[in-house]
């Protein structure tokens, strides 16, 4: 006959432990479930660490591989698990041997001599002078302007007088004045 509990909806109770004198729930120790077994916390004191299930959908059987208070499952294969084997006594534990002793330690030496302090007019040497640095190159000469030209030379014997009057036109011809009219 299979029991059932509201908090593991999905988990059928085949076998539990034997009731306990102290009052406490009996633990599952093998049932049946439908997919994953519930794992966590949340299922605290519910599942034996020997507890099994079988999924009945046929993936796998599960093992408990957590503790009693946080459970956790493991798929250990489709057939049907063996009986747990006979657990050995647990060997004694030797004794441990005595700490020896701690040694002295050595006293500290002298502190050694602190020499004079250095005098602070003593300034250090001047360095040489740096070579003189590169002169440039000199620059082009600057454009000549044109010459100019030549001025008018009056007719006569060498002698210019200029205009007797008021100049009325000046006739240029390349560059030079050929006519001037009063």
């Amino acid at each position: 006959m299979a029991y059932s509990n509201p908090l593991i909806s999905t988990v059928d109770i085949q076998q539990m432990e034997q009731p306990k004198s102290n009052g406490s729930v009996p633990l599952i120790t093998f049932g049946t479930v439908i997919g994953t077994p519930p794992a966590g916390a949340a299922y605290a004191n519910l599942f034996s660490l020997e507890c099994l299930l079988q999924d009945l959908n046929g993936t796998a059987v599960y093992q408990m591989t957590g503790t009693v208070a946080v459970p956790a499952w493991s798929a250990i294969g489709s057939g049907a698990a063996g009986a747990t084997g006979y657990t050995g006594p647990t060997g004694y534990t030797g004794y441990t041997g005595y700490t020896g002793y701690t040694g002295y330690t050595g006293y500290t030496g002298p502190t050694g001599y602190t020499g004079p302090a250095g005098d602070a007019s003593d300034t250090g040497a001047t360095g040489d002078t740096g070579p003189t640095g590169y002169t440039g190159p000199t620059g082009p000469t600057g454009y000549t302007g044109a010459t100019g030209y030549t001025g008018y030379t009056g007719p006569g014997n060498g002698y210019n007088a200029g205009p007797t009057g008021p100049i009325q036109t000046i006739t240029v011809v390349d560059g030079l004045v050929t006519q001037i009219t009063t």
